[in-house]
């Protein structure tokens, strides 16, 4: 008896072994199975997100569709899917918007991941450029201690010009955010970082504040989108100089020729630009942010009006002298109802400029350090600058604030950069404050400075400040990266 009481109860044993190890085994096969359908439908959107970096313009699709060609195949049975949905606003919107779901599925196991992604705008920078040697005199440029980058920054370092950093004398990081590089190197002053304390006084991330080898971002063809946008059509452009309003077809103000340019607020509810072209030939714009109406009155005194224009200001020569306040938003109930957005461009292609004479500011300032939807980011305006040079005039104040995110130069232009004229005489040196972004074919010179003592020489010595704003609510029409920025990511329930 004792000894079939131990062969039940070793028997009892081995049944619930076998029934625990068989639970294990079906719950570790379920498992697997998920995961490989969950790693199938993450591996199908990322596909997905990379095939639409890889179009040179959005997609004209306004039905959802399958980028891939249908069900992809990884082999041993796992499969996965996409489909791409398209905003519903995308038919007006100029930032394209789509939704990516991707279903992986092994057996009768599916899981769906879904990504949605936007085209980026150049308002996602606080710095850019496409090579770092000087557009003047073709010598380095350097970024040197006591500078502050505080938004992403990224280079191409094409031509063999390398990311120049002088940190000699530095107590605090020169770059806040991440900066990238296509390029394989970076040249340091006064000499390669050895340990993580050198590279805090460089980057606030450390070694990890900074990355190489990355894909290299193209500056647009031209500014023809802005052009195009500003007449409101593709073709009939005016063929004697003037200033014209075509906001009955959804356009912006177009300018032809040569001019100078001031902004103004003479109401809480107006924007004024005066547009001056010769000696007496002055047009007046105003747009009352209230009611939407935008008024033009011509140099004999006539007046057109028209509904709200697109916010886009086109001018097909150089616009000489720019300067001014730009209004706030229209904010009712904590919600911005009529935004102050513009978009100031030249003719790039035909090198026209830009010239900055005097302060360009919001009449509201941002402030980052506080929550997107407080009272001064609401009402803040924002500002776009698209130009072959924008320069800054000999003859600006001493101390010079631009809020702006501003643009030099195209892809295949031979230069195009945000500078100072004679910034290697112009003294006593003063401050540059830019709220905004500054992106440009090849860095430009706004100073001259001692590489001992770090002390500035000559020009302006730079407070940049990066407005987070603008990469989310850029300028209306404001050059796009050609890339897209991934707004969010989740796993969807099991159907």
């Amino acid at each position: 008896m004792v000894t079939m009481m131990v062969v039940m109860l070793l028997t009892i044993m081995t049944v619930g072994v076998l029934n625990v190890t068989g639970n294990a085994l079906h719950i570790g096969r379920v498992r697997r199975l998920q995961a490989d359908a969950f790693n199938a439908a993450e591996s199908g959107a990322e596909i997905a997100a990379l095939w639409f970096r890889r179009q040179n313009s959005a997609p004209p699709y306004t039905s959802p569709w399958n980028p891939l060609g249908g069900q992809q195949s990884m082999g041993d049975g796992i499969t996965f899917q996409v489909t791409v949905y398209p905003d519903s606003e995308n038919s007006t919107a100029y930032l394209k918007t789509y939704r990516i779901v991707s279903t992986g599925s092994i057996s009768a196991t599916s899981k769906q991941v879904e990504i949605v992604i936007r085209q980026a705008t150049f308002g996602r920078f606080a710095y850019f450029t496409d090579r770092e040697t000087s557009s003047i005199s073709g010598g380095a440029i350097w970024w040197k201690a006591g500078e502050i980058c505080d938004g992403p920054a990224h280079s191409n370092n094409s031509s063999g010009s390398n990311f120049q950093i002088n940190y000699n004398g530095s107590t605090d990081s020169i770059f806040k955010d991440i900066l990238t590089g296509s390029g394989p190197s970076i040249n340091y002053q006064p000499s390669q970082p050895q340990d993580e304390a050198t590279y805090r006084r460089i980057f606030e991330d450390g070694s990890k504040g900074f990355k190489l080898g990355v894909p290299r971002i193209d500056l647009p063809e031209s500014s023809d989108i802005q052009r195009n946008a500003a007449w409101g059509g593709e073709s009939g452009f005016p063929g004697s100089n003037g200033v014209y309003l075509r906001s009955d077809q959804d356009g912006g103000i177009y300018v032809r020729g040569d001019c100078t340019m001031e902004w103004s607020v003479p109401s809480s509810s107006t924007q004024r630009i005066t547009i001056k072209q010769g000696w007496s030939s002055t047009y007046t714009v105003d747009v009352n942010l209230a009611t939407g109406a935008t008024t033009l009155t011509k140099p004999n005194g006539s007046t057109e009006t028209g509904g709200m224009v697109n916010g886009v200001v086109y001018c097909t020569g150089n616009i000489n002298s720019l300067k001014g306040e730009i209004a706030d938003n229209r904010v009712s109930g904590g919600e911005i109802t009529r935004r102050s957005a513009w978009t100031i461009a030249t003719d790039v292609v035909n090198g026209k400029d830009i010239e900055i004479t005097d302060d360009l500011e919001y009449r509201t300032q941002p402030n980052k350090t506080l929550p997107s939807d407080a009272s001064v980011n609401l009402a803040a305006g924002t500002l776009g600058l698209v130009a072959y040079d924008v320069r800054i005039s000999s003859s600006a104040p001493r101390n010079l604030e631009v809020d702006a995110v501003m643009m030099a130069g195209g892809r295949n232009t031979s230069g195009g950069s945000f500078y100072v004229e004679n910034y290697s005489s112009k003294t006593p040196v003063g401050t540059l404050t830019v709220t905004g972004g500054i992106i440009q074919k090849a860095r430009g010179p706004v100073g001259t400075f001692n590489s001992h003592t770090g002390q500035m020489q000559t020009g302006y010595s730079k407070n940049y400040a990066y407005d987070p704003r603008l990469a989310t609510y850029p300028p209306p029409f404001y050059p796009t990266t050609g890339t897209y920025e991934r707004l969010s990511w989740r796993a969807l329930a099991d159907q």
